[in-house]
């Protein structure tokens, strides 16, 4: 983890006991570290030290994690923001996705979990790499977090169509060969017509003209253009 033991961690958390334990873990993470203690201060730390990573709580006093989440977005999209939240609700992982938040942590905080996310963070920390494909304005996938958001709602995938979806977007603009989804997408040998029923549904759930049949080999996926 080379890029994140030379990066800025700017961890936001109003709870003091869980402030001090994480905090010792992620010291140990990153070349600078900052700790604030609600949402204004964390604004104020982002504008004056401009944070590579930054672990915010939701419910804060003076402002809230998703409000700061909001204004910081305003002013850069590559600064990568880990939630991490004691509410597990719909309108606050919606509120996430569309914040192209990295991760969403529900409390308590495990170090695994958090670990995985900083690992997540690394990859995209000098990159800049783009993870919301749009479909139409109205419908997007992210392939971080891995889901399918049409008009505001949640859609929920199988495992199957999410690699699908992967795939497909891996590949594009060349199209995916019935070969390399059946490698790919399924444990187990598939048939032509699973292939064909899993196109189906997952154009059920995006668009019909979302994925494009190419005669004789596959399948591409139409992805609408920034």
């Amino acid at each position: 983890m080379e890029k994140l033991k030379n990066s800025t961690i700017l961890y936001i958390e109003d709870d003091e006991i869980t402030r001090e334990n994480i905090s010792s873990f992620l010291k140990r993470k990153c070349k600078n570290f900052f700790v604030a203690c609600d949402g204004k201060e964390g604004l104020e730390f982002f504008e004056k030290y401009n944070p590579d990573i930054i672990i915010t709580d939701i419910e804060m006093p003076n402002l809230d994690g998703l409000s700061m989440a909001k204004k910081i977005r305003k002013q850069s999209t590559s600064t990568q923001i880990i939630i991490t939240t004691a509410y597990s609700s719909q309108e606050y992982l919606l509120e996430a996705v569309n914040l192209h938040l990295i991760k969403y942590i529900v409390k308590p905080i495990s170090l695994p979990k958090l670990n995985e996310a900083l690992s997540h963070c690394e990859e995209f920390l000098e990159d800049g790499i783009i993870t919301k494909i749009n479909f139409y304005k109205t419908t997007f996938y992210d392939t971080y977090t891995k889901e399918l958001i049409k008009n505001d709602e949640l859609i929920s995938l199988s495992k199957t169509e999410r690699a699908l979806l992967d795939l497909l977007i891996k590949n594009h603009p060349a199209p995916t060969s019935y070969e390399a989804i059946e490698s790919n997408v399924y444990e187990f040998a598939s048939s032509k017509n699973a292939i064909k029923l899993l196109v189906k549904s997952l154009r059920n759930k995006i668009d019909k003209e979302a994925i494009s049949n190419v005669s004789g080999f596959g399948y591409n996926v139409n992805i609408e253009k920034e």
